[in-house]
């Protein structure tokens, strides 16, 4: 998996700036050092290395006063497109801007990069400057979110969230809440100590409803990803318990490892949705589960 970090070493930091004049300043023929501006010291920089210590993405964050952080020279190198490196670099900049207390963040995105913001919040405000004659640019808000992981669709998160608390009420007495939904995995928490066995370890049975319940909801958002909507059922599940659960209960769907033709659901009234759930502790593995889940149209 591709890790987000920031440039330390003076060959990192030669790479960063290479890689954004590479993307966003070279093919107009700007000169070296007009990828930069003032605000490079009093900005957060963060970027993405394959294994071959290749920069593959680059972004950079800055406040514009207490409420309000920008978005400035997200670049991704052409050979890493379509890999989630945009998307992964806007979610650390997200987070660092939330829990720095911003209320909302404002970008300026090229008229190809609309659709990329827009799936991720963000709403188009107002035309903005033409740059170089030839790239037309929009003024793109996003606002702060309910919790700072609600990185794609914020508003289904909540509505999924309203969901459990109000229709499965055993969901909020175990602590369960969303953490994170992004392109490429939907995860979650809870409380430990509401779900303590005797042996001061997290209940078999806790484990097992945070899985079943985390993947219900991958199911509940892939369906929302395809504009359908239909009635979800846990048709039959596995799961495998590694070791006890001691300290931090968090679940985690990758999403490209779900499996089903949701189309099916318009064409037959009925599909079916396979969803690897990894149950952590921390950072440690604990327990792996599988559920199959069955969509009727409602």
């Amino acid at each position: 998996m591709f890790q987000v970090s920031t440039p330390q070493s003076s060959e990192d930091w030669q790479a960063y700036y290479s890689l954004r004049w590479q993307v966003l300043r070279a093919p107009w023929n700007e000169p070296r050092g007009s990828e930069q501006d003032d605000l490079e010291q009093d900005s957060e920089h963060r970027f993405i290395k394959n294994n071959d210590h290749e920069v593959l993405g680059v972004a950079r964050l800055h406040f514009n006063n207490h409420q309000q952080a920008q978005v400035r020279y997200m670049a991704v190198a052409e050979n890493a497109r379509n890999q989630h490196i945009g998307s992964r670099l806007l979610h650390e900049l997200e987070k660092l801007a939330w829990t720095q207390n911003a209320n909302e963040l404002v970008l300026f995105a090229r008229e190809r990069a609309l659709t990329f913001y827009k799936r991720h919040g963000y709403e188009i405000k107002e035309k903005a400057h033409l740059a170089y004659n030839d790239i037309q640019h929009w003024k793109m808000i996003k606002q702060k979110p309910s919790e700072p992981g609600w990185f794609r669709h914020p508003a289904w998160t909540q509505t999924l969230q309203n969901i459990w608390r109000e229709s499965i009420p055993i969901s909020d007495a175990m602590g369960i809440k969303i953490e994170s939904y992004t392109d490429w995995q939907f995860t979650t928490t809870a409380d430990l100590n509401a779900n303590l066995n005797p042996h001061n370890t997290m209940f078999a049975g806790s484990i097992y409803s945070l899985a079943s319940l985390t993947g219900w909801g991958a199911a509940y958002l892939a369906l929302k990803e395809a504009g359908l909507a239909g009635n979800i059922v846990l048709a039959n599940a596995n799961i495998n318990y590694l070791q006890p659960l001691l300290n931090e209960p968090r679940a985690r769907v990758d999403l490209n490892t779900c499996k089903g033709k949701l189309e099916e659901l318009t064409h037959i009234g009925k599909a079916t949705y396979l969803v690897p759930v990894i149950i952590y502790d921390g950072e440690h593995i604990v327990a792996e589960f599988e559920g199959l889940f069955v969509i009727k149209q409602a």
